[in-house]
């Protein structure tokens, strides 16, 4: 995918600290939160175009997380994970 992609910058929605307090892990809250924001994303894409949405993991759990709900490795930065998703797939999910 990378190799499609030209060598300028490429705009990009960044989702940062999308957390759920160990109290209510398993409650499906954090699967919600996600749903909520790429659906806010999705609107927002129209008015203000983005390549794709990019997560900061800050542990393996996030990262195995982010995976199940389709995101990619993009690279890793300061020992942590960056992922991604592209916008065309999110707009496929609320059209």
């Amino acid at each position: 995918m990378a190799k499609k992609l030209l060598s300028y910058p490429i705009p990009v929605f960044l989702l940062a600290q999308l957390t759920v307090h160990m109290e209510f892990h398993g409650c499906s809250l954090g699967k919600v939160s996600l749903v909520k924001a790429l659906e806010y994303l999705s609107e927002i894409n129209s008015h203000m175009r983005a390549y794709a949405i990019v997560v900061d993991c800050l542990t393996k759990q996030a990262e195995s997380f982010y995976a199940k709900y389709g995101f990619e490795v993009l690279c890793e930065i300061n020992g942590r994970i960056r992922m991604f998703i592209p916008m065309k797939t999110v707009i496929q999910l609320f059209n």
